[in-house]
């Protein structure tokens, strides 16, 4: 899979662009029409919206781009990396993490005692691998510049794990709260989830992005 500079450059500035008009009416939705049709489609911290469905393809073009790898190179770490992140990518858009976490919860005390959502234990040996391994490999094989973007992108999904992370700590606990007013708290929480789900939608865009800019751009020569 060999994408042209400006085809891929375009497609993502694109997806940025989404991102941002995502971000807006969420919080049109989430402040003004919260209990409607608009809202339903557009509250961003809700699963299965269109932001998810970003996320979704953020995921999709990693693997894509790991595949590819692996068709240049024959490394096999690349083609695990590509079956993981088409599994993320698969479950980003099902909700189902969700659904096995829920499942785990409720059926069984296993997890009883992590602190936050069930799913990051259960995703967590996967999830450090194909992080881990990707960003090392994608790092490894990249310019001073796109080293730097890479930092940045870690960076930025870190924050977007520890707000998730927080996310499910304060879900569990209900005597935590950001604000002594009701409504000021709810707004609170929802301004976490949308940067949690925005950050990391961002962050996966960047690694995607550098990573074909690395290794499936069409070499004009």
């Amino acid at each position: 899979m060999y994408f042209s500079e400006i085809f891929i450059k375009r497609i993502y500035g694109i997806g940025f662009l989404l991102v941002i008009i995502l971000l807006l009416l969420d919080l049109l939705a989430y402040l003004y029409y919260p209990k409607t049709v608009f809202g339903d489609i557009f509250l961003a911290t809700r699963e299965q919206t269109p932001l998810t469905w970003i996320s979704s393809l953020s995921m999709l073009f990693i693997a894509l781009s790991s595949f590819s790898v692996y068709l240049q190179k024959k490394q096999k770490v690349w083609y695990f990396l590509a079956i993981i992140f088409f599994f993320f990518s698969m479950d980003d858009a099902t909700y189902f993490h969700e659904r096995v976490s829920g499942f785990f919860v409720d059926n069984t005390s296993l997890f009883s005692f992590f602190p936050s959502y069930a799913w990051t234990i259960i995703y967590l040996p996967m999830l450090v691998f194909a992080l881990g391994a990707f960003v090392w490999l994608t790092w490894k094989d990249a310019l001073k510049n796109n080293k730097k973007t890479i930092i940045s992108a870690l960076v930025v999904l870190g924050f977007a794990i520890l707000l998730d992370f927080l996310d499910g700590f304060v879900g569990k606990n209900s005597g935590i709260t950001f604000c002594y007013e009701q409504y000021c708290n709810k707004v609170a929480l929802h301004l976490m989830r949308l940067t949690e789900e925005v950050s990391e939608v961002v962050a996966l865009g960047i690694l995607g992005y550098t990573n074909i800019k690395e290794h499936c751009i069409i070499d004009k020569k």
